[in-house]
């Protein structure tokens, strides 16, 4: 629908958006893949806290990219999931290096994106655990996912609690 100038422009806004929410809850941008971006939580700084802060960027992600252009009808789907990796050496070179991580977890967060409807945050079994009560879910069930024997459980993250302290929604 747009030409090339137009498009570049969207992306841009899209990319900028999704960063800014990012570091807002202190994440990392690892990488830009077209119209995909891989975000790290825990790495270089870890928190106690990294899945929620995971959770709340992803949902500031999906507010804030429907809100973009409205009049195009953008969508962001956001998978998120939580486990060890190992971030390795440095890749490439330039503007294309990146470290190498290594580990199931981003290959379930991307399988999780692929569950996610239309700005929607969905998350795995590792994620709903650390964040407990402090959001509404909606349960997807278990899921069989390309890359895993066995069935996964999914949430769809409908909304943060409100609680007079993490401590209470723990």
């Amino acid at each position: 629908q747009l030409n090339p100038e137009d498009l570049r422009d969207v992306n841009r806004a899209y990319q900028d958006a999704c960063k800014l929410a990012i570091e807002r809850y202190e994440g990392y941008v690892a990488k830009y893949m077209g119209d995909g971006v891989l975000a790290y939580f825990g790495y270089p700084q870890a928190h106690e806290d990294d899945a929620e802060r995971a959770v709340h960027a992803g949902l500031s992600i999906a507010g804030s990219v429907a809100r973009l252009r409205q009049e195009l009808d953008l969508g962001v789907r956001v998978g998120i999931a939580t486990g060890p990796v190992v971030v390795g050496d440095l890749i490439g070179e330039g503007a294309s290096q990146e470290s190498a991580v290594v580990g199931e977890t981003p290959n379930l967060a991307a399988r999780l994106q692929g569950l996610a409807i239309k700005n929607t945050v969905v998350i795995g079994p590792g994620t709903h655990t650390l964040t407990g009560r402090r959001f509404e879910y909606e349960d997807l069930g278990a899921s069989l996912l390309k890359g895993f024997a066995e069935p996964v459980q999914a949430w769809r993250v409908m909304a943060p609690v409100a609680a007079e302290s993490r401590f209470d929604a723990t």
